[in-house]
């Protein structure tokens, strides 16, 4: 039996992805058009659109979010591009350390680094301001990262780790030929630099560029945490203060969902860009049976400064934010780091949260909707791979575009959307309980898992499977005993992933928290922003501790890889 003969499988994977995907999104868009707000409202009308594109803040809004996000794109592009460069194409000693230092900062939830950075550089008590005042004499710090440059700049200490594991690997698979050739016919480095390196790593430049601008257009942690304190607003931190701060709650629901819709379009043409340059890399591909090893730059007296570049990162994006949020979390009180401070340090905060019933709460909150959230979307990627990969006939390239469409929606947008539709459908009983949160957390990671698993499942020649059928198995049965074991460690390897992430992630949990679902992440930034930095910077200590451990268990799995099966 074949996976064509199996219509139901196609069918449900569809309509689940409908449900999921499509609907949420419907009734965002349907709401925009309500003067209420809410989807099934009498009545119809553009006053929300009016509201938003007559309001000269409005364009504010969008410059800051462009800027952010250019910004970002910017900065993360040349500094994550550097730091490849220097590792895999140079003679840089210690690379294995180095490789390290620039990925561990992925272990520091982003909120969390904004944190420290708050701690550090707040222009009223931030220590390294405190450190410029008491040694030039000087009545104010000239640090102040509550700025659009200060949220660029620590956004892009959160990015840096992604772009250069996207570059690494176009860096390292570099034929050495065209270079050799370019010398030998008397170019020097400036000229192949401009001549090779970046035209051939176009389609890798253009598609961790357009992937940042879709990061820095939707997310919120760094904008939440050091824009919403002095109203300096992007749209994603616009939204959730439209939606949580606003006095009269339902009355903004309208003015959301307006704002959303013109945000979508401009992300979803985003999303097409970003697919069709990963899908036309094929056309760069220099990479061929024949063996070869990269040319490595001689750094010389360099070496030295490239080492030094390195740290430097690691000092900014792990060292320092993390030490003043270790710091924070043993004082009693907000106070710099001193000498006259060490006596009063203690763990008086943590003993507070290991008997805060609440946290504890929170903690198996986070555990579990993690685990399952994790669990339900590595299954669905799975059927959307095999489906997608192993069917034919209509309906496989709409469950391929519907499983990638969450890439191009932020989590604040999948936050509002579910709440339009389960106040909508409200014999559904899920509004405020961890369900919706799963639920949430199932569309928003679809789009990564399913790539993962359609990435290794291309690996996998479908002999294997007809080979099985062939001798009378099931399409069940094959998936179950020869699918399944090679790509189970790429799928756990997605499934711990996902966990990671869902017990970092901020946004949509602030969003859609009720009083009986509040997560780790939103009892940390209660704390923190309802004044209690030391209570946050110990709850962030913690989360930090697990981030470590789940990071190393996730690399642990990456590398033990099946061997897969060859032609």
């Amino acid at each position: 039996m074949s996976l064509q003969r199996l219509p139901w499988l196609k069918a449900g994977l569809l309509l689940l992805l409908l449900y999921l995907v499509a609907v949420p999104l419907l009734l965002l868009l349907v709401a925009s058009f309500k003067p209420t707000g809410l989807p099934l409202d009498d009545g119809w009308g553009l006053v929300h659109y009016a509201a938003v594109y007559g309001d000269p803040g409005f364009y504010a809004l969008l410059r800051n979010t462009a800027v952010f996000a250019l910004g970002c794109m910017v900065c993360a592009l040349l500094t994550g591009g550097v730091l490849a460069w220097l590792v895999e194409r140079t003679d840089l000693p210690f690379k294995g350390l180095a490789r390290v230092m620039i990925a561990l900062p992925m272990v520091l939830p982003p909120f969390l680094l904004a944190m420290g950075w708050a701690l550090l550089a707040s222009p009223r008590n931030g220590s390294l301001n405190e450190v410029f005042k008491s040694v030039f004499g000087w009545t104010q710090g000239p640090l102040d990262i509550y700025t659009l440059g200060g949220m660029v700049f620590v956004e892009t200490l959160a990015l840096v780790p992604s772009v250069y594991l996207i570059l690494a690997g176009a860096f390292r698979n570099m034929d050495p030929a065209l270079e050799e050739a370019a010398m030998t016919s008397g170019a020097r480095w400036p000229r192949i630099v401009t001549r090779i390196f970046i035209p051939m790593l176009a389609p890798a430049l253009l598609a961790a560029a357009a992937y940042l601008l879709i990061v820095g257009s939707l997310v919120f942690d760094v904008p939440g945490t050091l824009g919403m304190p002095v109203g300096l607003f992007v749209v994603s931190s616009r939204i959730v203060y439209l939606a949580t701060d606003q006095s009269g709650g339902i009355s903004a629901y309208g003015q959301i969902a307006a704002i959303g819709v013109t945000f979508l379009v401009l992300l979803m043409a985003l999303a097409w860009a970003y697919r069709r340059m990963t899908a036309q890399a094929d056309r760069f591909v220099t990479v061929t049976g024949k063996g070869f090893r990269p040319r490595e730059l001689k750094l010389g007296r360099l070496k030295g400064v490239a080492m030094a570049l390195i740290a430097l990162y690691f000092l900014l994006a792990v060292l320092a934010p993390l030490s003043l949020l270790l710091w924070t979390s043993l004082t009693p009180y907000l106070a710099p780091v001193s000498w006259e401070m060490v006596p009063k340090l203690g763990l008086d905060q943590h003993r507070a949260l290991l008997d805060n019933t609440r946290m504890g709460q929170a903690t198996w909150m986070s555990v579990w909707v993690s685990m399952l959230s994790a669990t339900v979307v590595t299954v669905l990627a799975l059927l959307v791979a095999w489906t997608v990969l192993r069917g034919k006939g209509r309906g496989r390239n709409l469950i391929d575009t519907l499983s990638f469409l969450p890439l191009a929606i932020p989590g604040t947008m999948i936050g509002m959307a579910l709440i339009y539709v389960y106040l909508t459908l409200s014999a559904v009983p899920v509004y405020g309980t961890p369900w919706i949160l799963v639920i949430a957390y199932v569309t928003v990671y679809l789009s990564f898992t399913s790539r993962a698993a359609s990435a290794t499942m291309i690996q996998l020649h479908p002999e294997l499977e007809e080979a099985a059928r062939t001798s009378g198995a099931t399409p069940a049965y094959a998936v179950r005993r020869i699918v399944l074991p090679l790509m189970l460690p790429a799928l756990v390897g997605a499934w711990v992933w996902v966990v990671a992430h869902v017990m970092r992630e901020l946004s949509t949990a602030l969003l859609l928290q009720g009083d009986s679902n509040a997560t780790v992440s939103v009892q940390l930034w209660s704390y923190w922003s309802g004044g209690e930095p030391n209570k946050a910077a110990a709850v962030g200590v913690w989360l930090v501790v697990a981030m470590t451990v789940v990071t190393i268990v996730w690399q642990w799995l990456s590398e033990r890889r099946a061997p897969l099966p060859h032609n």
